[in-house]
């Protein structure tokens, strides 16, 4: 018999695939749909895992426990934004003028994100869910939201989603809304706008620092994908398993971590006070340190893929002047050498998941 679980059920919808599909070339069309679900899944997972394709959607689930609520929200935001780059490399890099190229920018990206209670069973080597809350996630596609054609990019929570993920609705711009599900009756959700935060993101830094002001780098090849060693870089819980013994109290307006999240990092007698500064999930984020001994510096994480995994790279920069205590710089150069190498081991020897859990045969 199946045993009842709880997590967060999430359905990942290219809007206007119909339009674009009966305007475009039946040989070339689901491909360019195909090409854009994997970059929106490569985004996703992990934390989330694919239960299934439908059709121009894409259906994932995460067990409650396997990652906090902001990553899972910097899942969310990143596929959005892998989408968009995606849809602006079809649209200038390609020479193709076939209407499936040329349409393709026309499409966008809608998710609905729903927390409740699942039964599952191993059809296929993939997890089958089913249960009234996977039926209302998929029948918000059909939903006044999905259907407002003013709304572009977004992602809709329902309540339940909202008081999972412990988020503040008006701290983070949510806008509240109200479905009708024939059988489930009235859903209260909160519309994310994600359209907005593409418009913000490209390629926008607010921490810049100039080379002569960098007090060192450091730099790693980490086998593994951009959104584990994003968590693991980002995540205090996670952060703690290679940072040595170090307690970190984080404060996050809204309940999501991003710019304006503040947290004091203890090791021994040594407060450090961070306050993120930057905020691209996958991709970059930077810091602003008050570090004892040294002042003000700024600190600078950049994820690149390679062929081997990611490269990490980690500059710290003055922000106040070069500090008198030049020794403090070199033995914190070293910490962060040996931190990083034992991040690169850490992930190397687990799973392929953000947070640790029971592999189902």
């Amino acid at each position: 018999m199946a045993v009842p679980e709880t997590g967060f059920l999430v359905i990942a919808d290219l809007t206007g695939y119909t339009a674009y599909l009966s305007g475009s070339e039946l040989e070339h069309a689901p491909a360019i749909a195909g090409d854009l679900l994997e970059t929106i899944v490569g985004r996703l997972e992990p934390p989330f895992r694919l239960t299934k394709f439908e059709g121009d959607a894409a259906f994932l689930f995460v067990e409650d426990g396997r990652a906090d609520a902001s990553l899972l929200l910097d899942a969310i935001e990143a596929s959005y934004v892998a989408f968009r780059r995606r849809l602006r490399s079809i649209d200038q890099a390609t020479s193709c003028a076939c209407n499936s190229c040329r349409l393709a920018p026309r499409l966008d990206l809608k998710l609905f994100v729903h927390h409740g209670s699942f039964v599952r069973s191993r059809i296929a080597s993939r997890d089958e869910l089913a249960g009234p809350d996977v039926i209302l996630v998929h029948r918000l596609l059909k939903g006044a939201a999905a259907a407002d054609s003013r709304n572009q990019g977004f992602a809709l929570f329902t309540a339940n989603a909202v008081s999972a993920l412990g988020l503040d609705p008006a701290a983070l711009g949510l806008v509240p809304a109200e479905e009708s599900i024939e059988h489930l009756g009235r859903v209260v959700t909160f519309n994310l706008d994600l359209e907005a935060r593409w418009q913000v993101e490209t390629d926008r830094r607010s921490l810049e620092v100039s080379d002569a002001d960098v007090a060192f780098e450091v730099e790693t090849t980490i086998a593994a994908e951009p959104p584990v060693v994003w968590a693991h870089l980002t995540s205090p819980s996670l952060r703690t398993l290679w940072e040595g013994p170090i307690v970190i109290q984080e404060t996050s307006p809204g309940g999501r971590r991003g710019v304006g999240t503040t947290a004091q990092c203890v090791t021994g007698r040594l407060a450090t006070l961070e306050e993120i500064v930057d905020w691209q999930p996958y991709d970059h984020v930077g810091w602003r340190l008050a570090v004892p001994a040294i002042g003000l510096v700024a600190a600078i994480a950049d994820l690149d893929v390679t062929q081997d995994g990611t490269r990490l790279r980690l500059r710290w920069a003055y922000l106040g002047g070069p500090p008198v205590n030049e020794g403090e710089i070199r033995r914190i150069r070293a910490e962060k050498e040996a931190a990083f190498a034992r991040l690169a081991t850490i992930i190397a020897g687990s799973l392929p998941v953000v947070e640790p859990l029971e592999v189902r045969p």
